[in-house]
């Protein structure tokens, strides 16, 4: 049953690019733009986090999010190692990816290498959807060589007061929030790291002591189309199709309660390599005090 749902689901999304793309070979700079311009033009979106409770200390420090790096068809060494460099440009104080480092196949993960190795700031990641099903043992075998700390469950103390926990996927994984939070102070603020953004409602619903949870998954839809009139969160576009639990928290910042939850737009391209109105994007995450 689960697959059936994977394969639709793929399936709608797949056809729906492939038919916005079809539409746009009507006017060709249309679809070069599409296929060549957006999926290479990076976004640096800069947030501004207020937390409650957030310790005095730790009031601007900076987290810079990548995920769906989805190395492969789509998405080249040299494509990754220029959005890293960019990353190591903008100085965070710590790198959070959350997933799906490759597309298909195991032996892509190889090629995660080399990009990842000239990450300098502190690098703590995520397994996706995509490693989970393609490949996690060689994923996690390839993230060893390099400066990225994989948490899967577990998590770390980023500075006196600041806990940043990782979760397994979701969609096929076992994620535990419990294992994730069982070292870390009573006192500290929580991060979390989960690839599927939707998770977010599971944390809500167990009251969770999470301040923020970074996600990705959902490439913010690939292709937003206009709307007549601004969305909930102020947005102007809308995506036709998004991914099992990519549905309801599609692309930026959301707020419930105390709780936030930030879905990155992604790196890479999936199933097809158009993006329109959704540039891929680095987001630089400051941490305030509420």
């Amino acid at each position: 049953m689960g697959q059936e749902m994977m394969n639709s689901r793929t399936f709608s999304r797949r056809s729906f690019l492939r038919m916005t793309a079809g539409a746009a070979l009507a006017g060709g700079a249309t679809f070069g733009y599409a296929r060549s311009v957006e999926p290479a033009w990076i976004d640096v979106t800069q947030v501004d986090l207020p937390l409650r409770g957030l310790a005095p200390q730790l009031a601007d420090r900076t987290v810079a999010l990548l995920s769906d790096i989805h190395i492969g068809e789509y998405t080249s060494v040299e494509k990754v190692a220029a959005a890293i460099e960019l990353v190591n440009s903008l100085l965070p104080d710590w790198v959070c990816i959350t997933g799906d480092f490759i597309c298909s196949k195991p032996d892509q993960a190889r090629s995660i290498v080399e990009p990842l190795r000239i990450l300098e700031p502190p690098a703590y990641a995520v397994l996706g959807n995509h490693d989970v099903r393609a490949g996690a043992n060689l994923v996690q075998e390839n993230l060893a060589e390099t400066p990225v700390k994989l948490l899967l469950n577990e998590g770390v103390l980023l500075e006196n007061g600041l806990w940043l926990a990782g979760l397994d996927d979701a969609w096929h994984g076992a994620p535990d929030i419990k294992a994730s939070l069982s070292d870390a102070p009573s006192d500290a603020t929580a991060l979390l790291m989960v690839h599927e953004p939707d998770y977010f409602d599971r944390i809500a619903h167990l009251d969770a002591p999470f301040s923020v949870q970074f996600s990705g998954h959902t490439h913010g839809g690939q292709v937003r189309l206009p709307r007549v009139s601004p969305d909930g969160q102020g947005g102007l576009t809308w995506a036709p199709v998004l991914p099992y639990m990519g549905e309801r928290y599609s692309m930026g910042l959301y707020q419930i309660g105390d709780r936030y939850v930030y879905t990155n737009r992604g790196i890479g391209a999936w199933p097809l390599p158009y993006r329109v109105n959704c540039r891929p994007e680095i987001t630089l995450v400051r941490l305030r005090e509420a």
